[in-house]
Order: C-alpha cells, then sequence, then structure tokens
C-alpha cells in the first residue's frame, strides 16, 4: 500500500465539485500531526468554478479569495434563514482521494487572518472541522455558481 500524500502550506488544490466541473482551493496552513490528532491544515474554497480543467497559468493569483456562501437553513418550526459563511474549514492533510494539486503560493495572499485549529467557543474567529477531504470538496462554490446561474436565468 503507497503511502498517503499530505497537503502542504500553499498547495492550490484543483477541486472537482459536480460532474463537468473544476474549481480551486487553497491550502492556507499545515500542522504536524500530534499526539491527539492527525497532521491538520485550513483549506479555503475560492469561487472560481469552471467546464474545463484549470491550470496553474489561468489562475490570477492575487485574486484568490475565500468564498463568501450563503448557507440557508430550513428548520422544522422555524422559519427559513441564511447566514453568510467564510468558506475556510480545518481538515486533516491526508490527501487520500489523491486530489490533484496544481501549484503553490503563499497563502497570505488568499488569508491573512487568523487560523485556530481548534474550535474554542471562546475564540472570536473559529473554522468547522470536517476531517479529510473527499470528492465533494469545493461543493460551495458550485452550488453558488449555480445559484447565479438560476438568478441569470430568472
Amino acid at each position: 500500500m503507497s503511502k498517503v500524500k499530505l497537503f502542504n502550506e500553499g498547495d492550490i488544490i484543483l477541486t472537482n465539485p459536480a460532474e463537468g466541473f473544476w474549481g480551486i482551493a487553497v491550502v492556507l496552513s499545515e500542522r504536524e500531526k500530534t499526539e491527539k490528532y492527525h497532521p491538520m491544515c485550513h483549506i479555503a474554497i475560492t469561487p472560481i468554478i469552471c467546464k474545463h480543467k484549470i491550470e496553474f497559468s489561468e489562475l490570477k493569483i492575487e485574486e484568490l479569495k475565500p468564498l463568501e456562501f450563503k448557507r440557508v437553513y430550513a428548520l422544522k418550526n422555524v422559519e427559513e434563514f441564511s447566514k453568510i459563511e467564510t468558506c475556510i474549514g480545518v481538515y486533516t492533510r491526508r490527501n487520500k482521494e489523491n486530489i490533484e494539486i496544481i501549484g503553490s503560493i503563499n497563502p497570505k495572499i488568499v488569508y491573512d487572518g487568523p487560523l485556530p485549529f481548534e474550535p474554542w467557543h471562546d475564540l472570536e474567529i473559529t473554522w468547522p472541522l470536517y476531517g479529510d477531504t473527499n470528492e465533494s470538496l469545493g461543493r460551495e462554490a458550485y452550488i453558488t455558481w449555480k445559484r447565479q446561474q438560476t438568478e441569470t436565468e430568472n
């Protein structure tokens, strides 16, 4: 069995969040394995969605920013509501799905704010814990793109 590759700070990940669509995510940080946790990293999903595999040379690095995603909640006995989330999450660095890395950049260009790993409630900023990446990485960017297409048609 081959060793699982790890994501590294600055990696540009080519996502494939839906059949026939590709996007970009960026590894913002990395932390080595600890006694309690696997090696971890922060990954930012960008709003980029294309109908072709994106090449590193196509990217405008200075325009890579985390997606601001509108998450809609429909809970029983509660009026539907939504909130805007910055699409940064804490993942393991294990690239089990062998997701393609197309380049590397200085991740501070994408996001230069706090990146705590622990989701302690007393922190001003926390990021959700997601575990290992999977084939749906970047799904929020695809959903946002799809919503924009629908709004344009209406």
